[in-house]
């Protein structure tokens, strides 16, 4: 059986509050997208307090009339992570 890989040094973007707090404690950096700004804040809080890395990104990535500019803000901002 091969061991899982760590998440250590990596990026995950997500919108869900356990898959967060998860790869949080396996040493990725999170993106933590979603609507509600408090939310997102708390966890991020959160985040690190497991000692993890916690970037908030409010917007919706569905939403047909602002997903493009939440998708042009993430690539962005990914970008700034991990500049080429």
């Amino acid at each position: 059986m091969n061991p899982v890989p760590s998440l250590a040094g990596r990026v995950v973007v997500t919108g869900d509050d356990d898959v967060a707090r998860a790869v949080a404690r396996d040493g990725a950096t999170v993106v933590v997208v979603g609507r509600d700004a408090d939310a997102l804040g708390a966890l991020a809080a959160e985040v690190g307090e497991l000692g993890g890395r916690a970037v908030v990104l409010v917007g919706d990535l569905a939403d047909p009339v602002t997903g493009d500019t939440t998708r042009a803000v993430l690539a962005e901002l990914l970008h700034e992570l991990f500049p080429a």
